[in-house]
């Protein structure tokens, strides 16, 4: 008896499932981001037109990932810094693409922002 409860306990959790907790990101032309920008290396132009926008209004993950690399390739990594815990504490979270094409949640790619933030290696979501 027992082993036909151990059976169907198997069974029936094989069959619930976990709803995600990331969704994709909102479709959204690379420019609105500064993902452009970053890979051409032009941070100030990154930052210019991330911060025009209306997501780095709203705290938008993506947009502040991304004006964090930016700032970090000027040399300002305190502001980076301040711009990756605004996307690791955002309560919007998405799944993102990174420039090689991976596709990453948006906290841990904030939380691979920070771990990586004395690196040379640049960080775009697009």
């Amino acid at each position: 008896m027992s082993l036909f409860l151990a059976a169907a306990l198997l069974t029936q959790s094989a069959v619930m499932v976990t709803p995600p907790l990331t969704v994709p990101a909102p479709a959204l032309p690379s420019g609105d981001v500064g993902f452009n920008e970053i890979l051409a290396n032009r941070p100030l132009a990154a930052i210019k037109r991330i911060e025009a926008s209306e997501l780095a209004r709203k705290g938008d993950p993506l947009a502040m990932i991304n004006l964090g690399t930016a700032y970090k390739m000027v040399g300002r990594k305190d502001e980076a810094a301040r711009f990756y815990r605004t996307a690791l504490r955002s309560d919007d979270r998405y799944d993102v693409q990174l420039a090689n094409g991976r596709w990453i949640d948006s906290r841990r790619a904030a939380a691979l922002a920070m771990s990586r933030l004395d690196s040379n290696e640049v960080l775009a979501l697009r």
